[in-house]
Order: structure tokens, then sequence, then C-alpha cells
């Protein structure tokens, strides 16, 4: 039965050997063969002339005794010989006269036991074949009958009624623990994962395991789900498979009730994984920042107690900024609520990865930025300064990277009068003191390049300090910084309203007349012009734009 500990055998008991095969029907104990019927047959008759010799009586005294003794047996007792000659007759055992008879022997017993037992099966087998449905007590009590193994006629619903409903949740519970590790494991193969996410019901059937037992703290339970959703993690690798599943009806639902109620950690993990590589799938990434609650998931699960949750949520959600359309969305979702998130992932997370992606995150909002995108992040009280903290302190050059470039191109599109351009230009003055890329040399000079910016950036604190001293670098690898420096310098100087203030700047002084009149033996090398102008140049120009202030 189901449930019970079955080996890959036959059912039945088989010896070994030169033993007969137990389960084989056997032959009745009671039934003589030929040789055993000839050797009692054989016994009886000198039995009988035994006791003829010895009775000393005369042959037709001995006869006329025998029949005597016949006639006092009772009519259904009474073994009628086959034999014509009485001389043959062999149905009696050794007689010692009529006072020590105590009547037939033990064979003629058998034999008529036999004799009324197969008049009783031919009656049995003549109201079995007027009725096949009739079943006789006489042949299930008396006789062994070898059955073949019949097929199974009941549905697995039925066979599982004849179980108890403790046997029976344990039977279903192990089935579908076993069904789902091995779909775990085919779910790894890169050619059977488009075949299984295409098998009808499939994916229904992990959406009702993954809802069936949510929030189970049940040590079964707890596995299948995990084992469920880890299924769906691997079918969501296959690039065809991922616009398929984000449509399936249910599946982002499913996942995100995980993601967000879960007690177990793997469990949380594993949707998280599910929502980033759905994410990779440039159809999916609009449909999934319109679904309802996604993003507040995605929030919430930037502060989740797992290392690698975080760091496949913020995974997913620079993915999906990496779409024009969702960055809007994404900057004023909850008004702020994931540059918040992102924001606090980049300065306190102790992974580095998770960083990274809170970086890369922004820096792609920045990037894909429309007029909404601007005014969000930068209307954002800490966003800036701490893009600008991020590229002074962290250990990550790629977090560094990331937010350099992230203050760059957000430089790119707010100027002068925006509210968050004093946020902007207190950032780029901050992060200056970083000189291993020249992303914020370039964007000081990118908003020295309008005009409407020159004002506000000549009186901002510190900004003329810090370009003086990113133009005094003279390290092997800070040339590009350096000429961004001077150049920015420059443009800076045909402000009229602004050059006293330049002019009583002792760092920009020094720097210009130290650039100015410095040898420079590669003056003519196109790697020290800026838009085909040498370096010292451009400060010659910048003195004399100054020098009425002198």
């Amino acid at each position: 039965p189901l449930g019970e500990s079955v080996q890959v055998t036959d059912s039945y008991a088989v010896s070994h050997g030169d033993e007969e095969d137990s389960y084989l029907p056997q032959k009745r104990q009671s039934e003589p063969t030929e040789q055993e019927w000839e050797s009692r047959r054989d016994s009886d008759v000198v039995d009988h002339n035994d006791n003829k010799r010895h009775s000393g009586l005369s042959d037709e005294d001995w006869e006329s005794r025998c029949q005597s003794t016949l006639d006092e047996w009772p009519g259904d007792n009474r073994r009628q010989s086959e034999y014509t000659d009485q001389s043959e007759y062999t149905g009696q055992s050794e007689y010692t006269g009529p006072s020590e008879y105590t009547g037939p022997s033990e064979y003629t017993d058998n034999f008529l036991a036999d004799q009324e037992y197969g008049q009783r099966l031919d009656k049995v087998e003549e109201e079995e074949s007027h009725d096949p449905t009739f079943r006789s007590s006489v042949v299930e009590e008396d006789i062994f009958q070898f059955r073949e193994p019949q097929k199974m006629s009941k549905s697995v619903d039925s066979e599982a009624s004849y179980l108890s409903e403790q046997d029976n949740e344990f039977v279903c519970e192990l089935a579908i623990q076993k069904m789902l590790k091995i779909l775990r494991y085919f779910s790894r193969v890169l050619s059977a994962m488009e075949l299984l996410a295409q098998q009808p019901g499939l994916v229904d059937s992990l959406l009702y395991r993954m809802k069936k037992t949510a929030h189970s703290n049940d040590e079964n339970e707890i596995s299948a789900r995990v084992d469920a959703i880890a299924v769906i993690v691997n079918l969501a690798c296959a690039e065809e498979n991922k616009i398929l599943l984000v449509y399936h009806p249910g599946l982002l639902d499913a996942v995100i009730n995980i993601a967000n109620h879960d007690p177990i950690e793997e469990a949380r993990e594993h949707a998280a994984i599910v929502l980033m590589n759905l994410a990779y799938a440039e159809e999916n990434k609009v449909h999934m920042v319109n679904q309802d609650h996604l993003l507040d998931t995605l929030v919430h699960l930037l502060s989740d107690v797992s290392p690698f949750t975080r760091r496949y949520a913020s995974a997913a959600l620079f993915t999906l900024a990496c779409t024009y359309a969702n960055t809007a969305v994404m900057t004023r979702h909850c008004d702020g609520g994931i540059l918040e998130a992102l924001r606090k992932v980049l300065l306190n997370d102790p992974i580095d990865e998770a960083r990274v992606n809170a970086a890369e995150a922004l820096f792609n909002m920045a990037r894909n930025n429309s007029d909404d995108t601007i005014e969000n992040m930068g209307n954002h009280s800490k966003l800036l300064a701490s893009l600008a903290h991020s590229v002074l302190t962290d250990y990550s050059a790629d977090v560094r990277a990331y937010s350099a470039r992230a203050l760059e191109w957000l430089s790119a599109d707010i100027h002068h009068p925006m509210q968050c351009h004093g946020r902007l230009l207190k950032a780029l003055t901050t992060a200056s003191q970083w000189t291993k890329t020249t992303c914020i040399a370039e964007a000081l000079k990118m908003q020295a390049t309008l005009a409407e910016n020159r004002e506000a950036m000549v009186q901002h604190d510190g900004l003329l300090d810090a370009l003086a001293t990113l133009a005094l670098l003279d390290g092997i690898n800070d040339d590009e910084v350096k000429t961004c420096a001077i150049a920015a310098l420059e443009r800076l100087s045909k402000e009229s309203s602004t050059r006293h203030i330049m002019a009583k700047n002792e760092g920009v002084m020094t720097a210009l007349t130290k650039a100015s009149f410095a040898k420079d033996e590669a003056d003519d090398d196109d790697d020290n012009e800026e838009d085909g102008t040498p370096a010292a140049l451009l400060m010659k120009t910048a003195l004399k734009n100054l020098a009425a202030h002198l």
C-alpha cells in the first residue's frame, strides 16, 4: 500500500534452491497419487490375508463373518468395493474380530471425504457457470486459488481514501518534496529551462505550492515553498522565459507576497532573485515598474536582514533604472522613498555588492533622466551630499566611480537658478578632493561653460579653492584633471561681475601664475590642449581677464 517501504521485488515470497516456490498453489495432501494408491492396496491385501490365516476359520465361515460386519456399518460410511472378487477387496485395515472393530480405516475416511468434497466442488463450478458473480464460501475457505496481480482500477484519489488522514498527509507531502527537489535540479539545466516553463500546468503547480504554504513555519512546508520558488528562480534565468513568466497570471503577486511577508530568509532571497532576473529583460522593465507594490517590495527588501537579499534587490532597481520611462516613476515613488533607501544602502551597507548596485542605480537614474527625474533627485535633501561622501570615503573603487559619474551627469542638467543648484555645487566642491578620475573636474568645467552658472559658482564657498587645488596638481596621472580645472577657471574669468572675487583669491592667482610661466615641454602636444588651446594660453587669457582688478 501507499506509504509503506516497498522493495523492488515480487510481492510473493520466492524460495531458493531446489525448494518448491511457496507462492504456487499446493496439492491437497489428502489426495493420493497412483503410486500411493498401489502401495496402500498391497498393504491392505496382506493385512486381510494374515487376518484370515490367523483366525483358524474356514473360507466359508470367514466370508460370512466379513459380510455380517459390513451389514453393521452405517449406510453413509459404508464403502462399496470396486472389485467384483471379494478376495481383492482392500478397503479395510487389519481386522481382529467383531469386538475389536471400531469403524472404517483412515484411508476409507479420506477417500469418502475426497469424494464428497469433489462433488461439492462440481456443484460450485456448475453454479458459477450460471452466475459469474457467484462466490462460494466453500472455495474461499477450503481451497487456495492462485490469482494473477490485477491492474489498478482505482484512481489515486480513491486509493488515497483507504489511508488514514495522517498517512495520506505524510504520503502527499513526501511525494511533493521529492518531486520539487527533482524539478529544482532539472531547472538548473539551461536546455531544459524553456521546456519546463512551457510545460502545461507546471508553473501553476509551483505557484500553488508557494501560496498554499505561505508564512508556515512547518519544516516540510518551508522546504516545499523554498524549492518551488527556487525552480522559478532558475526558470527566470533563461531569456526565453523572462517575458513568459512576468506575464503569467499570479506569478508576480506570489513572488511579491513571499518577498514582503515570508519569515524564511532563503525564501525572501529567492524572491529578490526572481525580480532581478525578470527585470533584465528589456520588454519587462516598464511593465514591472507599473505593477502594484513591486517598487514598495524592492524598497522593503533593501532593508532586509539578509545581505544577499539586499544585494539582489538593489540590482533589480539599477536594472529597472536603465530605461528612460522608468526613472521619473522611480524617483518620485513614495516621495523619494526609493532614493532614500538607495542612499542608506550606499552609505551604510557593509556588503560591497549592495553599495555598488545602489550607486549604479543612482547613476542610471541620473543618466537616463527626464526633467522630473532631475528635479526629484536634486531636491532630495541628502542625496547629492551622500554621493559626494561616497566619492571620498568608500573603499570600493566601483562605488566611488559610479557616485562621481552620477554627480557628473546631474551637473549637466542642474543649473542656476534651480533650487537644487546650490546642493550640486556643494557636492562637487566636496567631491573634488578625489582626483582618480576626471568626473568631478569635468562636472565643474561643464558648470562654468554656462554663463548663468558662473556667478553662483564664484560666490559659492570653497569652490574657487577647490578649482585652484586641482589646477596645481603635478602628479603623473593628474594631467587631465589639471587641464579641466584650468579650463573651468578660464571660463569663470569671463564673468565681469565676479572678476574682483577671483582676483582676490590667493589660490586662483597662484595657480594661474604658475601655469602661465611654467616651462612645459609638452606645450605643443595634443594631450595638453583643451579645445585646441594650450593650457598655458588658457591661463594667460584668464590673467588678462583679471588684470583690471589686480
